[in-house]
């Protein structure tokens, strides 16, 4: 092998690989520092990261003179009833859609919620803002937790896994008794336990990055999620990005202990099917 193709193939196995990590964890690395500093202005020379002296007081400042723990809260409470809720009526569609895909109507519906897939929010925004306005859920937990509920992708989800799933162990139960609830419950929902995980930790995250949709259906601070409570933060004249990314620092907490908790049947699910006997 010649010089040349040994520095390309070096650089493909090691340069590229090293310079995307470095491109992913820049932007983190660079909230951490300024998180510990009083910073009023943001400096792209990183020459200038420490040009302010680290301190806690950021953080102190957070979560003392701001509503960051009730926006905390409100973001656990509408992440996690989403989530929840969510993947009852996900796994439950999912598994009616697999199992009557060969009646033409249920595949007309299927269709139907393709298509809600592909259609941006920003369409269904202002009709959903009217219905909740009309049923007096704005400003109210259920106005945060019912309508993101309508996420397409998470039926598609679960139906997708049905695939690699045996159903012949359904049949066998049915045959032993079995209702079909009671197949699904038993049978269908533990085994696809790994796959309900990624769709788990996916609405979750959603959930609790949406922005646009708590901040038209709230009205007041202490119903503000962790995106919107962070908004506030910041002003067209004077903003402390110290405080503003300590913020950041805190709301990324509970994403990461999700993923480090369900790490192993987050990757199980995310592999599931891919070989085949």
């Amino acid at each position: 092998m010649s010089k040349a193709k040994k520095i390309l193939s070096g650089f493909i196995i090691y340069g590229i690989p090293i310079t995307v990590a470095i491109l992913t964890i820049a932007p983190f690395i660079y909230v951490v520092i300024i998180s510990f500093q009083h910073v009023i202005y943001l400096a792209g020379d990183p020459r200038l990261w420490f040009s302010q002296p680290l301190t806690l007081s950021t953080y102190k400042f957070v979560i003392e003179k701001t509503g960051m723990l009730r926006w905390m809260l409100n973001s656990v409470l509408v992440a996690s009833g989403v989530t929840v809720i969510g993947l009852v009526l996900y796994s439950s569609a999912g598994y009616a859609f697999f199992r009557n895909r060969q009646n033409k109507v249920v595949s007309v519906l299927f269709g139907l919620v393709l298509i809600g897939i592909m259609i941006p929010k920003a369409v269904t925004m202002i009709p959903t803002f009217i219905m909740a306005r009309e049923l007096h859920l704005n400003n109210t937990y259920f106005g945060l937790i019912i309508p993101p509920l309508a996420i397409p992708v998470g039926i598609f989800l679960v139906r997708q896994a049905m695939f690699s799933f045996p159903l012949e162990l359904v049949d066998a139960a049915r045959i032993d008794g079995c209702s079909e609830f009671g197949a699904y419950w038993r049978i269908v929902l533990p085994i696809l336990a790994p796959s309900l995980v990624v769709v788990a930790v996916y609405v979750f995250m959603e959930q609790w990055r949406e922005f646009i949709w708590p901040l038209i259906i709230t009205s007041t601070k202490e119903m503000n999620t962790i995106p919107v409570g962070l908004s506030t933060l910041t002003t067209e004249f004077r903003t402390d990005y110290g405080n503003f990314m300590a913020g950041v620092m805190i709301a990324m907490v509970p994403g990461i202990l999700m993923f480090l908790i369900f790490q192993r049947q987050f990757l199980k699910g995310m592999t599931a099917g891919a070989l085949k006997e």
